[in-house]
């Protein structure tokens, strides 16, 4: 059964595998864009009966694609994304959310492919040390029970710092394990009264 009820104090986290690729459509160049792996962790706490604040942190492994002059450069680099936003629910099982995202390198970034000469100068986003954009998603509940959920994940990543050229999108999607960690807890009774 679809049994979650958002409801505000509710504190609920996902982790999961996150399957996702780059933006990139293959044009003259023989440089393609495949599916990598990474890791999701989404940390929500629920401020309404339909809207809760997200954190989620991705690990991932993305790659930039830049075009010029009929040329092309593809670098690979690890990075750490955060995303801090909102999330609204539209019913028990269907939810979409909005964020900001930050990207912080972690490590020297690799040439998967290149035509430019070694002393063009031409670099992509990998070389930067912290990238930002907008994350969109919508979560679908696959399964629940209990204090645990399945969840569905689908996201596209927007970067808002791309070079000319550049190909710095992302999009893929998170099956998760959601684990209900606490609900607001409420006090019955009168206060006790101050001496």
């Amino acid at each position: 059964a679809f049994a979650y009820s958002p409801e505000e104090g509710s504190v609920t986290a996902t982790l999961g595998p996150y399957l996702y690729r780059t933006n990139y459509s293959e044009s003259s160049s023989s440089a393609n864009s495949p599916y990598l792996g990474g890791i999701a962790l989404i940390a929500n706490g629920d401020v309404s009966d339909h809207g809760a604040l997200e954190i989620a942190l991705f690990h991932i492994n993305k790659l930039y694609f830049r075009e010029q002059n009929g040329q092309t450069l593809v670098e690979k680099t690890a990075l750490l994304q955060i995303n801090l936003g909102y999330r609204y629910w539209w019913n028990s099982w269907l939810s979409s959310s909005l964020a900001f995202s930050s990207s912080y390198s972690m490590g020297q970034p690799s040439v998967i492919e290149t035509s430019f000469p070694a002393n063009s100068g031409v670099e992509t986003s990998a070389h930067a040390t912290t990238t930002y954009g907008f994350d969109f998603a919508l979560q679908q509940e696959l399964w629940n029970h209990e204090r645990y959920s399945v969840m569905l994940d689908e996201r596209y990543s927007k970067s808002v710092t791309s070079r000319s050229g550049e190909s710095a999108d992302h999009y893929g999607f998170i099956v998760g394990l959601r684990y209900f960690i606490q609900e607001r807890q409420i006090v019955n009774g009168p206060m006790p009264k101050k001496k």
